[in-house]
């Protein structure tokens, strides 16, 4: 028959094998196999079984092997066996089996709760068989065995351990040199490679905590007559602790002594009081004849002076060194930090001379370009005006009369066009207004789109999303030069990015602030280039100066407000200045 039915039994952890009505092996699970090795012969593995003890519930006791047994047995069988695995080699089994019927009209497999003899289960198209299980119970005879073996082993180990005491006795002195030195050099090794005094402070703590078996180690710094505690290993909510000491620890302390004192109070002042057989050791650190500082531990251990002075020595004197270099470095450094402050303000500085030397360079050629045009621009008109009169009282050609007058008036068109940008740029570039302000933000943003129309025209969709905006103190100037450089941005991101796009401008005010929202789909900005965008002279562009976007942050924030920009590489930008609403006029 087919053994679908039986893979089940590949999921037990102990070997099965299943025999047929006719005693033949229909199943063995993979764990069988891998036990008793590929099973050919049905009678050879019988007879490498033995029993060892057979609780039954028949009354047939036979002499024959516990396979055959409970083959022949109807009901269910378990007993203790021994199996005979090679020639010298034996292991001990607990076999359970019990019956199990088929039914073939439904394919189901069930136990076998009642009798059926063979004619039963033909009538009723059962199947009988029966399913033996195999668990190796020879791992607890070995365990037993490993036990026994381990308890000889462990009483030769005293008797080994015992010889061994007089040996390590005499290393013990060898050894605590050689502790000392790898110490010395472990700290050696830290101060060589750091220079932050905590480091140094935990390595030099840490190492003599561990020496001398404390449970408490700190620094103190001199404050006064007393000490401060700068560093504690164990307990940081100690720091900033003020200590005072006996007068012949002090002295002990200003004739560069270590101080070892049975002690009930860690210090003076301290409200703590230990029970007996607690040593309070306090190492000072000098450099020279200045007192840096002590390191006290407190330990219930031993403590011999004379083992530990050359090394605890030896760690005040380099944990000085450290101090001394770690502290010039801290100068050091902060004299590099007031040098770079200064030379931002320096920078700052000559980028807002640049600035202003630019608008105002800009301004007196936009006076100058604008007086220049005005004169032409004010014939051209006068001429039109004269024109449009003629045209008007001349009796010619319908056709050339009508050809005439549209040229006049696109003539006119044109001189208003001129006039407009003209006063266009003389408001942007008015130097006279660099003061603070009431300025209505949504016409200064539709002023500046005026100015870059050739950028946006027939390209670029402009959105506004305007709110009404109360009159706004500010440097009109100014700002508008920050909604230029960044719509102009916005313009470029698109153009590089794609042929037409759209740019949304949104304006409102927002917890008491002027918020100016500029949106574009262009190209967006790079994840290396966000951090840097608004650093002086960085520029993506061939052509630039990369003054612009650092330029508009610091004229954000001589308003005292602030310029934000969230940004996706093939999404957009959009760009967020908020402004705080001020009540009356100021000067930058």
């Amino acid at each position: 028959m087919n053994n679908i039915e039986f893979e089940i039994f590949n999921n037990y952890e102990e070997p099965v094998c299943i025999f047929s009505a006719d005693r033949e092996i229909v199943f063995k699970n993979k764990i069988f196999d891998s036990l008793f090795s590929n099973v050919k012969s049905l009678k050879r593995f019988k007879n490498r079984f033995n029993f060892d003890i057979c609780p039954l519930t028949t009354e047939n006791l036979i002499n024959i092997t516990p396979i055959e047994m409970l083959l022949n047995s109807g009901e269910n069988f378990h007993t203790i066996c021994s199996y005979q695995n090679s020639k010298d080699e034996y292991i001990f089994l607990y076999i359970y089996s019990y019956n199990l019927l088929l039914d073939s009209s439904i394919n189901s497999l069930y136990k076998k709760e009642e009798s059926y003899n063979n004619t039963e289960c033909r009538k009723n198209k059962l199947e009988q068989y029966k399913v033996v299980i195999f668990k190796n119970i020879s791992i607890q005879n070995e365990l037993n065995s490993v036990k026994f073996e381990y308890e000889n082993l462990k009483e030769k180990y005293n008797k080994v351990n015992e010889s061994n005491k007089k040996f390590l006795k005499l290393q013990e002195n060898s050894q605590r040199e050689v502790l000392k030195m790898g110490i010395i050099n472990k700290i050696s090794l830290i101060i060589r490679e750091t220079n932050d005094i905590d480091t140094i402070l935990d390595s030099a703590l840490y190492e003599i905590h561990n020496l001398l078996g404390s449970f408490k180690t700190y620094f103190s710094v001199p404050e006064k007559k007393n000490f401060k505690i700068k560093y504690s290993l164990n307990d940081k909510s100690q720091i900033g602790t003020i200590s005072a000491y006996e007068e012949d620890v002090i002295n002990t302390i200003n004739n560069k002594n270590i101080s070892v004192a049975a002690c009930l109070k860690e210090y003076l002042n301290c409200e703590i009081i230990f029970p007996k057989g607690v040593k309070r050791i306090i190492i000072p650190v000098y450099n020279k004849k200045k007192l840096l500082g002590i390191i006290v531990t407190l330990t219930k251990q031993r403590f011999n002076p004379d083992d530990n002075k050359e090394i605890l020595q030896s760690i005040s004197v380099q944990l000085a060194s450290s101090i001394i270099q770690a502290e010039l470095i801290r100068q050091l450094n902060n004299k590099n930090k007031k040098l770079e402050k200064a030379l931002k303000e320096l920078k700052e500085t000559q980028l807002q001379l640049i600035n202003s030397e630019k608008m105002a360079s800009l301004g007196q050629l936009v006076s100058g370009v604008a007086h220049e045009i005005n004169t032409p621009l004010a014939s051209i008109s006068s001429n039109n005006a004269m024109i449009q009169k003629i045209l008007s009282s001349t009796n010619i050609d319908t056709v050339k009369h009508n050809i005439l007058k549209e040229l006049n008036n696109i003539d006119i068109e044109a001189a208003v066009r001129i006039s407009n940008i003209v006063k266009s740029l003389k408001k942007f570039v008015r130097l006279d207004e660099a003061e603070f302000q009431k300025a209505d933000i949504n016409k200064e943003i539709d002023l500046t789109l005026k100015l870059i129309v050739h950028e946006t025209k027939d390209k670029i969709n402009i959105i506004r999303n305007y709110s009404d905006l109360p009159p706004i103190y500010c440097s009109v100037n100014m700002l508008n030069q920050v909604f230029m450089n960044l719509l102009i941005n916005a313009c470029h991101a698109i153009k590089e990015f794609k042929v037409n796009g759209e740019i949304e401008i949104t304006t409102l005010i927002e917890n008491n602030k002027l918020v100016v929202k500029i949106k574009d789909d262009g190209a967006g900005i790079s994840k290396k280039n966000q951090s840097k965008i608004f650093n002086v002279g960085f520029t993506t562009k061939k052509i630039g100066t990369g003054f612009g976007l650092a330029i508009s942050r610091k004229i954000v924030e001589l308003h005292k407000g602030s310029i934000t920009f969230t940004s996706k590489e093939g999404k957009g930008s959009e760009f967020t200045v908020c402004i705080p609403l001020i009540k009356e006029i100021s000067h930058i």
